[in-house]
């Protein structure tokens, strides 16, 4: 009886994991350019403009799935978490940092679900 209970148990988190449809988003040419070094990103601006509000709501694991492991994670008051993706050159890149480079910020709850994206 417990590992009926454990299995679904396991099931329904699974189940209600929201996966990202990005629609046309190019993640290969995205996680293929980390850290915006090759320019591919800076390219993909309007891509990225377009895939912003599809990004809202999605837990931590299914951002990764989608966008690739983060170049900087930062922690904020209150348990929230930032992942930041370079989309311009960043100061890791061998020609050094684009002049006020942008960058994708996603906003994360205490939950893990993504609460605010950001490009600046």
């Amino acid at each position: 009886m417990k590992k009926v209970l454990m299995c679904l148990m396991v099931f329904a988190s699974l189940s209600c994991t929201k996966t990202a449809d990005l629609g046309n988003f190019n993640v290969e040419t995205w996680k293929g350019d980390p850290n915006g070094c090759k320019g591919d990103r800076a390219q993909m601006i309007d891509q990225i403009f377009e895939v912003k509000p599809k990004l809202l709501g999605l837990y931590q694991k299914s951002i990764i799935k989608a966008l690739g492991a983060p170049e900087t994670e930062e922690l904020y008051e209150r348990s929230q978490t930032y992942y930041i993706y370079a989309i311009d050159p960043s100061e890791k890149c061998d020609g050094g940092p684009a002049e006020d480079p942008r960058m994708l910020r996603i906003r994360f709850t205490a939950l893990g679900i993504a609460n605010e994206v950001d490009i600046r």
